[in-house]
């Protein structure tokens, strides 16, 4: 039987009423989708266990920077032939014919389920946090389509990409050349970058699925925003702390996250400084979306104590 995500069930899993302008982005989205009968729930969860037991399985570090570079690449391709924003959708988005939703796998019908149910998120939490910004910067940007976004929201702030891969400074000087934007754009990487960097008063700072590339190597990154003292940073990364290891949706998630050498101890992090009297940490909620392997979107926000 075909179900449908509806506004009350965006409300009740978010916890607050949306804005007229979120519900009409719910509206534009098909959400409908089945669950999954036993027989085919227990085939899903056996070849993810099959899939954790795999020797070969990639894990996340520095070392993937040039594959992140031809993904970001091929992206910059199509959208410099298309012109049309779909071709900035990053290609991890629709692979699978199985997603998450309020730690349960679903079958939605449309393969644009996932990226909807992100675009969703983001609008939400840029509501939440950067509307009243001068500066958002985004960390580990891609191909820059988030921060289309950000502008939709917040259209006098001034906007800027950062990415490790040369390709994304490539397709963001496209998108401002095909869409008329201002974007401007660095190239960071998490790794090794330049802790002189400055970034603006009164910005916002933000990471999408960004982090969980580096596992525990954030130190450095933190501590960088902590000195430049921006008004608000947000992260939607994968992190185990919010995730319940007796729910097996989660669980599986979290030993994803270990297999794959993804952010570990971030949030622990976060609130160590904040135990420390260093920032403050504003909000932070479990994620109600995710795809087949995880649940990726966790959210916590923070700012500098007293700021």
């Amino acid at each position: 039987m075909i179900k449908k995500i509806t506004i009350k069930d965006f409300e009740d899993a978010i916890g607050e009423k949306l804005t007229a302008n979120l519900k009409s982005k719910i509206l534009e989205c098909d959400f409908s989708y089945e669950e999954l009968e036993t027989s085919e729930r227990d085939y899903l969860i056996s070849d993810i266990i099959k899939f954790l037991l795999d020797d070969f399985v990639i894990r996340a570090g520095e070392h993937r920077a040039k594959d992140w570079d031809q993904g970001w690449s091929e992206n910059y391709t199509e959208f410099s032939t298309t012109g049309t924003l779909e071709s900035l959708v990053p290609k991890y988005f629709g692979k699978y014919k199985y997603v998450r939703w309020q730690s349960e796998w679903i079958k939605p019908v449309s393969q644009d389920f996932e990226y909807n149910m992100a675009r969703v998120l983001q609008y939400w939490l840029f509501e939440k946090f950067f509307k009243n910004s001068d500066y958002v910067y985004e960390f580990g940007c891609g191909t820059g389509h988030n921060l289309l976004r950000v502008k939709e929201i917040n259209s006098h702030a001034e906007l800027c990409g950062l990415d490790w891969a040369t390709s994304s400074q490539d397709s963001i000087t496209e998108i401002n050349e095909k869409l008329g934007t201002n974007i401007s754009s660095k190239n960071f990487n998490f790794f090794d970058f330049d802790k002189s960097y400055q970034l603006q008063q009164n910005s916002g700072v933000y990471t999408f699925a960004a982090l969980e590339q580096i596992g525990d190597k954030y130190h450095d990154f933190v501590n960088f925003l902590v000195n430049n003292q921006p008004g608000v940073c947000l992260h939607v990364e994968p992190m185990g702390e919010f995730l319940e290891e007796q729910n097996l949706c989660d669980f599986l998630s979290i030993k994803y996250f270990e297999k794959r050498n993804y952010l570990n101890g971030f949030m622990k992090h976060l609130e160590q400084l904040e135990s420390n009297g260093k920032i403050e940490i504003i909000y932070k909620k479990k994620s109600f979306i995710g795809s087949l392997y995880i649940n990726g979107y966790s959210i916590v926000a923070w700012r500098i104590k007293n700021a």
